[in-house]
């Protein structure tokens, strides 16, 4: 192999990984979610698959004790992931 193929193959190989990288940093940051809250198996570390779960989501209003809350909901599966209501003073 001649050193230009082998830089070809490097530079490749380098953007792709540098791709997927930002690809599930974006998820975890687009998710309504924490960082610890996306680790649905709880095995101590967030996959690419619950992040791009986690960052596939809709919204909704929601009614709880008379309090107007948006409730984020999976749009996988429609299971709820958080709920965000006003704080009582």
């Amino acid at each position: 192999m001649s050193s230009r193929s082998i830089r070809t193959i490097v530079i490749v190989t380098a953007v792709i990984v540098l791709a997927y990288w930002a690809v599930f940093a974006w998820m975890v940051y687009r998710s309504p979610l924490a960082y610890e809250a996306i680790d649905f198996d709880h095995d101590g570390s967030v996959s690419f698959n619950e992040a791009d779960y986690a960052s596939s989501f809709g919204m909704r209003t929601i009614y709880r004790d008379g309090a107007e809350c948006v409730e984020y909901f999976a749009e996988h599966d429609g299971a709820a992931l958080k709920l965000d209501c006003p704080k009582k003073p």
